[in-house]
C-alpha cells in the first residue's frame, strides 16, 4: 500500500478490502476536519460523542450528525 495518501488507513494495512477501506477513510476524514465553533468562532471546535458536538474554549454544546454536525 501506497505510503502518504492512504494515512487514515494505517491501523487496517490490507484488511477488509478495498470497499471498506474507502468508506472508513471518507468517514474518518469527515470526522477529523477542522470544525469553526458557532458561538465564538475558535477552530477548537469537536466531538466529544456521537451526536455531541462541544467548543473546548467556551463550552458551547450542540447536538448533530455522528460523524458530523449540521449549523
Amino acid at each position: 500500500m501506497a505510503k502518504g495518501k492512504g494515512a487514515s488507513l494505517k491501523g487496517l494495512g490490507q484488511k477488509y478490502g478495498l470497499k471498506p477501506r474507502k468508506k472508513f477513510t471518507a468517514v474518518h476524514r469527515l470526522l477529523k476536519t477542522k470544525r469553526r465553533c458557532p458561538d465564538c468562532g475558535s477552530i477548537q471546535f469537536g466531538r466529544e460523542a456521537v451526536g455531541i458536538w462541544k467548543c473546548k474554549k467556551c463550552g458551547f454544546k450542540v447536538a448533530g450528525m455522528a460523524y458530523d454536525v449540521k449549523l
